[in-house]
């Protein structure tokens, strides 16, 4: 039986605003979810649907209002561990990073934060320099870069404590084409040649067949339908999985 690295049993989520706190959105209405270890799962929706609110609360970012949750073995009760957090690591489409450092800089200052130091850090960080093709902008700061390379930075960052659990929000958001290709390309590597979990959100089509053994449609804060790529095109009698997007999103 396939190792479990994510259970979320009806994980709920509402944001309350207004003076007193009464005007109310729910963004997570009881999502229930697998996600095996060694899995490149995807989570697609349209934007608002909530798919960014279950990973903030899957990284311990927010706290959920109801519902179980484990990761990587350990039920999540009161609190986020600090030793899980540890074990994961976080990418965002929308990278923001100290503008002023450059990418070496910015690697090491990462590296610092989970404990890391002197040679085993420089060697890491070098590492992954290689890895994401930013060995020529070393020495370029972050607001020097162009949006593919910074997404670039944003991956290498999220490797570096060697996370057991990955989690991509988005991470092909507003790119051209050949940059997209090259950063999926990328979260293929990660996920087959160093065997870690990933957790991907997305709402582009080619991105979540590509890359996903299974995906969950997420609408209105509810999981509507999960499965392989062909099981949500059957489902829905889609010809392709922009047809099952249009289908997915449309339903009543």
């Amino acid at each position: 039986m396939d190792e479990i690295a994510v259970k979320a049993q009806g994980i709920c989520k509402t944001y309350r605003a207004g003076i007193f706190k009464k005007r109310e959105t729910k963004a997570l209405l009881g999502i229930d979810l697998e996600v095996h270890k060694g899995e490149l799962f995807g989570i697609l929706g349209p934007n608002g649907a909530g798919k960014t609110t279950f990973l903030n609360i899957i990284m311990g970012i927010l706290a959920r209002d109801c519902g179980t949750l484990s990761i990587l073995d350990e039920n999540i009760e009161h609190g986020f561990p600090e030793r899980l957090k540890m074990r994961m690591n976080m990418s965002s489409g929308n990278a923001n990073f100290p503008w002023s450092l450059t990418v070496r800089e910015n690697i090491i200052f990462y590296g610092k934060l989970y404990g890391m130091k002197g040679k085993a850090l420089a060697d890491k960080t070098d590492e992954l320099m290689e890895f994401v093709s930013l060995e020529k902008y070393r020495d370029k700061r972050f607001d020097e870069l162009s949006t593919g390379n910074k997404q670039k930075l944003a991956l290498a960052k999220s490797l570096i404590n060697d996370p057991e659990l990955l989690l991509l929000d988005e991470p092909t958001t507003g790119m051209d084409p050949d940059i997209s290709a090259r950063i999926r390309a990328m979260v293929k590597d990660i996920n087959k040649k160093r065997g870690i979990t990933i957790l991907l959100t997305t709402h582009y089509m080619k991105e979540a067949e590509e890359l996903c053994g299974r995906i969950a449609f997420i609408k209105g804060g509810a999981i509507s339908a999960l499965g392989t790529k062909e099981e949500l095109q059957t489902l829905v009698n889609a010809r392709d999985m922009e047809e099952a997007f249009i289908e997915l999103a449309s339903e009543e």
